[in-house]
Order: structure tokens, then sequence, then C-alpha cells
């Protein structure tokens, strides 16, 4: 609460740490038999601080509905027959847990199909990056040795021949047919000696870069029947409550065909209708008070999330939305969809206010209350000075608008009274206290 939301008449919350000490009597010892140090033992301690009085807007109450925070329709997105509905209407799932399954015994082939395929290009990949074997080497080596003693051999005969047919010893036909095969042994010692350079040099880098396509091409198309997989069970996106389902175990699901719907109630929201000449008045995020007629001893408080400026033209009144963090009690949340609260809107007339801190306020059942420190046991008055025994009286109080923090209240508390609030879920009336005014 800002100071300039009203003016501080008390002292305020003083400047000094506050520590109340609880006795675990209900009442102090008679003067005489205990001293004060043994007294202080039996003392455990809590703070207190000082109420704030001033001028602030009043409460216009307004009747709002509780609406999820977040509503979705869950379906698939491909289509198959839906083997098994996990969850039914009211169950409450948490974000990740599964909702439905289809069948998947032909895309299990097709996927460990598709794993194989990969492997197999996989291999062919690292045959190419290895590189040729040593014995593949050798071999051609030996072979282009031997092309190589066959060319010798062919280019002596033709030699040998030429002379002959230059004396008359031989045929030109004989001559013809060395310089044949002498040709010939010389293109096949091409051939090899190329081949075994091949060989040593390895696979050609456009070879190795197909291979790797190939690879990479066959890792998507796993990736894509992973992703179809996984897609076959239909998971929460938040955590929440089904409210509908709309269909069974074993119906044909075409894509896009709803499931069920999922709301989330962990926070929701109040959508109240306010007037336009008070809605003027309200501001995101300001701290807004609620009752719920069902837990009329709870302490609700919400933030105002938004105004939205578009009016209902019939009623000339604007949509304002307030955010509560819900509790859930053994998967049950406390506030539910299209339930009706009260909420003390800070719209009304300028009054004069009495507002304490929301950790004072003490939830008894079907009553709220706050602890009032009535003074010391021997001058009834309350001073700022450390550890001053005191008694507590309880206080019921009807809350109103909250600013921050702090919340205002009507009930039997004087200007400048102290509160208590830490410790106070373990006092009762009539306790004996010891005493610090705190800075709230």
């Amino acid at each position: 609460m800002s100071t300039s939301s009203f003016v501080r008449r008390a002292l305020g919350c003083g400047t000094l740490a506050v520590t109340l000490l609880i006795a675990d009597g209900a009442s102090a010892q008679p003067p005489g038999q205990t001293s004060a140090a043994s007294e202080s033992e039996d003392l455990q301690p809590v703070l207190a601080c000082r109420v704030r009085t001033g001028q602030a807007k009043s409460a216009y109450q307004l009747l709002g509905t509780v609406t999820p925070s977040r509503t979705t329709t869950i379906g698939y997105s491909l289509p198959g027959r839906l083997r098994t509905l996990h969850a039914k209407r009211g169950d409450r799932l948490a974000a990740g847990d599964a909702v439905a399954d289809l069948q998947t015994d032909v895309i299990q082939i097709e996927f460990a199909a598709a794993k194989a395929e990969l492997r197999l290009v996989q291999q062919q990949l690292a045959e190419l990056e290895s590189g040729s074997r040593q014995e593949d080497i050798a071999e051609a080596k030996a072979r282009m040795e031997a092309a190589g003693a066959i060319a010798r051999r062919s280019a002596s005969q033709l030699e040998r021949l030429s002379k002959l047919v230059q004396s008359k010893a031989a045929s030109v036909e004989e001559l013809d047919v060395a310089t044949a095969e002498a040709n010939s042994s010389q293109q096949l010692l091409q051939a090899a000696t190329i081949a075994h350079a091949r060989l040593v040099a390895g696979p050609r880098v456009e070879q190795v870069a197909q291979a790797q396509a190939r690879v990479d091409l066959q890792r998507e198309q796993v990736r894509l029947l992973e992703d179809r997989l996984t897609k076959h069970t239909l998971i929460a996106p938040f955590d929440g409550y089904v409210t509908a389902e709309y269909t069974e175990a074993g119906a044909w699901i075409t894509a896009g065909d709803p499931v069920v719907d999922l709301i989330e109630l962990d926070t929701v929201r109040v959508e109240v209708a306010v007037p336009a000449a008070q809605v003027v008045s309200l501001r995101p995020g300001q701290t807004i008070h609620v009752e719920f007629d069902a837990r009329p001893g709870e302490l609700l408080l919400g933030q105002l999330e938004r105004i939205v400026p578009a009016a209902d033209t019939r009623a000339r009144t604007f949509p304002v939305l307030v955010r509560i963090n819900n509790r859930i009690d053994n998967g049950i949340p406390m506030l539910m969809s299209g339930m009706v609260v009260r909420m003390d809107l800070p719209i009304g007339p300028e009054a004069e206010l009495t507002f304490v801190p929301t950790d004072s306020i003490v939830l008894d059942g079907q009553q709220q209350s706050v602890f009032v420190v009535d003074g010391d046991r021997t001058s009834a008055s309350v001073t700022e000075q450390p550890k001053q025994v005191a008694v507590v009286r309880k206080v019921p109080v009807k809350l109103g608008v909250a600013q921050g923090d702090w919340i205002s209240v009507r009930g039997d508390l004087p200007p400048g009274a102290i509160v208590v609030t830490r410790g106070n879920e373990r006092l009762a009336a009539g306790q004996s206290v010891e005493v610090t005014v705190s800075d709230g």
C-alpha cells in the first residue's frame, strides 16, 4: 500500500524489530513465584505490527465467475485406431501424462526397416571413408607388373620380327600380328597402371559426399517415422482436468479429431463485469480480495490481470479478469470452473479505513480474526521497548479491499493497535506475550 493511498494516523509499524514471545500458559504466574528470567525461558518468538488508518477507496462488491486459466481440446494430428483411452472425464492429469494411444503395429515395422536401411548406408559410407584395402592395392600392383612383363615381351618380339622381315626371314603378316600384340599389351599395361593408381588414391570426394547424403536422407526418414510413432501417444500439455471425452477405445481416429477437453485450474481467472463509471478506477496489478461462500473462513487474494476495453453493449459493463492461485486438496480444486465468487473491488467512495497486514489474519473455520496486543500486565500499555510482557485478545474482523500486503478490516481495533503478524497460528486469547513492535 503506498503512503499516498491513505494517511497514516498511527505510529505505523515503528522502526524497531518487534518480537512477540508467546507464553505456554494462558495466564502469568502470580507475582513473586517466578522470576522474569525463568518466565522468558518459557516464551516463543513471534512478530507484531501497528495497524494503519486513513482515507482510501472503499469496497464495491460484485459477483464474478471462475474460469480456467487455460482451456484446450486435445486431438490427433494423424489417423489411426484408438487402442487405449487413459484419461476419463474428471481425471486430473500432470503435464506429460499419456491421454490416449493409437495402435502402432504397422509404424513399428516401418520404423525398424528404416533403421536397418540407415545402418546399411552408414556402413557403405564407412567403407568409402576407410579408403582402399592394402590387399586390393597389392593385387592391382601385381596385375600392373604382370601386364608390364607381357608388354615388354611383346615389344621384344616385335623388334626381332622387324629385323627378320628386313632379311626376308619373316613375312609381313607375322610382323603385323606381332605389332598388334605389342599394342594390345601396352594398352593392358596402361589400364592396369590406372587401376592401381585409383586404388592407391582411394574413393573420390564426390563418392564420399554422395554416400554421406544417402546417410543423411535415411537418418531424416528415421526421425520422421520416430516422430510419427511418438504422435501415436497423446500427451497432456499442462497440468489440468479432463472435462469431456469425444471417443472410445477401438474407434477410428482421423487427423484433427478431438479426443478430450482439458482445463487448467491450478490458477484460475475470475471474470467480473464492472460498470463503466467504476472501471476507470481500476489498474492492472492491483490486489483484489475475493470471498467464496463455500469457504467463508478463507483469505483469498487475487491480482487484477487485465481490463478488457470492450463493453457489453446491453449492460454497459466491462469484463475485468482477476488471477487467483487456486488450492488443490487431494486432487480436488477449491475453486472450480463456473463457480460464483464475490469480489471486493476498490472502486467505492472514499472512506476512513483500517488496514492490517494480511499475515495478521487468522483463519478459524467460518471466521477471520486478528490477535491484538492489549498492553503489559503492569501499565496496560505497549511502548516501543524490546521484550515487554503483554496479553493478547482475539478480535473478529470483516475483510474489505486489499492493497498489496495490507487489507482493510472492520472490527474492534482502536487506532494504533498492535496486531500479531507471525506465530499467531498458535496463539489463544488471554495468552501472555513478550512484545517489540516491527516495521510491518
